[in-house]
């Protein structure tokens, strides 16, 4: 058996490789971590930016569904429902804000439970439900799977 003599060079060479692979992977752990923060801030900033929108149209007692989804520039709402369905939208959009969030890691189980509660309490809003109806459609696939599992308390049979 024939022993192999390994240089002090070699051993530092080995050391050093070891040494940038495991810097790699931490750049390449960091990436992906700064990538999903500036997924978070971009979908926190678009619903930012809608939820601000819903609320212009409140101020100046214009009804947003009326108006984007429905065309209409004449409603028989009143000033107070069309403020309700405007906040309704505007629920809409932070609860597919906070689930995008809970999806990318950026909010703790605790919190998102509060969020579902929420989440299930609008859906189960039969006045709601007109509000959620025209705006299904826009929702992440994710975020509908998630509002398919919840029981309709609001369905006529």
């Amino acid at each position: 058996m024939n022993k192999v003599k390994v240089s002090f060079d070699t051993w530092i060479q080995l050391l050093g490789m070891i040494g940038v692979l495991g810097g790699l992977i931490f750049v390449g752990l960091e990436m992906r971590q700064s990538q999903m923060i500036a997924l978070a801030a971009q979908s926190q900033a678009r619903a930012s930016m809608l939820i601000e929108r819903v609320g212009v149209y409140t101020e100046a007692n214009l009804d947003f569904q009326s108006l984007l989804f429905e065309s209409s520039y004449d409603t028989d709402l009143s000033r107070s429902e069309a403020a309700q369905r405007n906040t309704f939208h505007q629920s809409w959009f932070l609860f597919e804000n906070d689930f995008e969030q809970y999806s990318l890691g950026l909010m703790s189980a605790e919190t998102w439970n509060a969020k579902l509660n929420g989440i299930n309490r609008l859906f189960n809003r039969c006045e709601a439900r007109e509000t959620y109806d025209v705006r299904v459609s826009t929702f992440s696939e994710s975020f509908r799977r998630l509002l398919s599992t919840i029981p309709d308390e609001c369905k006529t049979e």
